[in-house]
């Protein structure tokens, strides 16, 4: 029985030894330190919104914007000039909406939206309930605040609301199973995953919880390796990363770990570790890699960071054949930005007509890659751009009724 329980530890281990395969680089840094933040892309821009510089300092009334194209940074001035800090963000139909958090007196209700088009700032319909420190994603036009807690006591909320950006109305849902604030929260397959945080009883959660928004319902999953909170969470290739945090603000310890979760197969893995530990930071995922932006790096007195930290995935794992393969998908070529070769991995849940090529900037097909009937599985190609000249261009899988396409990126 021992040497049974010997032998399924050590097989655990090489699984997780062979999927920690990514790097991280720090690529540069915001032209200010910042935490409690919240980071969006929107048309090539990178919005660092709000946030605090150091515990007991003056909180900024900005969002720093970074072009990517020309590789500069500018701010810009909050909503009315507002200190909002803690708070959540998330684009939906080409606009940066930014709702609840705390400013200098407590907890906030308010939303705004930033129309990139006008560069303006527009107040929408507040939630029903003040809270910080919650979480917040997207799916189809539609914004879910989750849970978070009031200035006046650490106590989490349970309740979640739902915002029509269509119509500007709220509406209250089922409430979550636990009270829960710190968390973090992503969209993935038309759910709600919701990881770790902390309520007034000082002990993080390692528990995940699962919204279902067509039902109305919630369910629980595998928890966490590691029990925190004020952890950042994002999604990459069909996997959720959960990346920092804390186990307590005022003594420690901040964590620099990184630790997948695949809902497919409701299981965990661990990756390479953050070079440097953070809690109340920001994450967001661009072009197939994921970039962490701030972050408060000690315990009470908090102070914030000014660092970037880039992850990119040096291997795709290739899958045992044994493993079904559930819905098509084209992932994100790696490396990206690439010269002069890169490598695209693509899934089919059976067996279908093929066909995948490489495009310009105008839709004209310059390269097929794949044009056969291949079988399911998981499949890579590479692509060798040695005749093309540095730019942006497009990579299209068709495959029975199924067609998507992603953008990579050549720099010689």
């Amino acid at each position: 029985m021992k040497t049974h329980i010997l032998s399924l530890s050590l097989l655990s281990l090489i699984a997780q030894i062979c999927l920690a395969q990514g790097h991280w680089t720090q690529i540069g840094d915001m032209p200010e330190i910042r935490y409690g933040h919240t980071v969006n892309e929107l048309n090539g821009k990178i919005y660092v919104v709000g946030g605090a510089n150091t515990e007991g300092s003056v909180y900024p009334r900005t969002a720093l914007v970074y072009d990517t194209s020309s590789g500069i940074w500018t701010q810009i001035p909050l909503c009315n000039n507002k200190i909002r800090a803690a708070h959540n963000s998330c684009v939906v139909g080409g606009r940066l909406y930014v709702m609840g958090g705390m400013d200098s007196s407590g907890t906030m209700s308010t939303m705004d939206m930033f129309d990139p088009n006008s560069g303006q700032w527009v107040s929408k319909n507040s939630m029903s309930t003040d809270r910080g420190l919650a979480a917040c994603v997207s799916i189809g036009g539609k914004i879910y605040v989750i849970g978070g807690m009031h200035f006046n006591g650490y106590w989490g909320l349970r309740t979640v609301e739902v915002y029509d950006t269509n119509s500007g109305t709220w509406t209250q849902l089922a409430d979550m199973p636990t009270h829960r604030w710190g968390h973090s929260a992503v969209a993935l397959n038309g759910k709600i995953y919701v990881f770790g945080g902390v309520t007034d009883t000082w002990v993080p959660y390692s528990s995940v919880e699962v919204y279902n928004p067509q039902t109305d319902t919630w369910t629980t999953k595998s928890n966490m390796p590691t029990n925190r909170y004020c952890l950042s969470t994002c999604v990459l290739d069909r996997s959720i990363y959960t990346i920092g945090g804390w186990y307590n603000s005022g003594g420690g310890p901040i964590y620099d770990k990184v630790e997948v979760y695949d809902p497919e197969r409701d299981t965990w893995f661990t990756e390479t570790p953050m070079p440097v530990k953070r809690a109340v930071l920001a994450s967001i995922v661009v072009d197939g890699r994921m970039y962490v932006y701030g972050g408060a790096r000690t315990t009470h007195p908090n102070i914030g960071t000014s660092a970037i930290y880039e992850f990119e995935t040096n291997v795709v794992p290739v899958e045992p054949a044994s493993l079904t393969v559930h819905s098509y998908l084209l992932c994100q070529n790696y490396p990206n930005p690439f010269n002069p070769s890169t490598t695209i991995k693509y899934e089919l849940p059976k067996s279908s007509d093929v066909r995948l090529s490489v495009l310009d900037m105008l839709g004209r097909e310059l390269s097929v890659l794949v044009n056969e009937r291949r079988i399911a599985g998981v499949h890579e190609v590479k692509f060798d751009g040695s005749n093309l000249a540095s730019g942006v261009y497009f990579y299209r899988l068709q495959a029975g009724d199924f067609t998507q396409a992603k953008r990579l990126l050549l720099l010689k």
